[in-house]
């Protein structure tokens, strides 16, 4: 679970101009498995370079507020919640839910499955099977 603070941060981190303006590139070009990407795992990675962190990533003693990557092989719950946030700030900046790219997502899935039904019966048209 994040600390208030820890989520503050995450909020600052999520709405640096650089990440909304890739979310939002991503978002436009209809990339969604690449936004997700982006946002689960492209932008926390930097959070594992503790020595390159702003200050409002660090307590008041200089302590980095995320003493462990937020990664979900070493902490999945942490992991979690970041998303979470990222997502939060997401739907306030550029207008996209975690839950609308899975529903693109899953269009996107049902149109290529579909387009290779369909192309599958197309094939056996032209070789004269059905």
């Amino acid at each position: 679970m994040l600390t208030d603070e820890q989520r503050q941060a995450l909020r600052r981190w999520y709405s640096e101009a650089e990440v909304v303006d890739e979310a939002r590139r991503l978002l436009t070009k209809k990339e969604y498995l690449q936004l997700e990407d982006y946002l689960h795992k492209t932008c926390l990675m930097p959070l594992s370079r503790h020595d390159q962190l702003p200050d409002y990533m660090r307590d008041d003693s200089g302590a980095t507020l995320f003493p462990t990557n937020v990664d979900p092989r070493v902490d999945e719950e942490l992991w979690q919640d970041a998303i979470e946030v990222g997502w939060e700030v997401m739907g306030e900046t550029i207008g996209a839910t975690h839950d609308d790219v899975h529903q693109a997502i899953a269009d996107d899935q049902e149109r290529d499955w579909q387009a290779f039904l369909e192309s599958v019966e197309q094939r056996k048209r032209e070789r004269g099977l059905s």
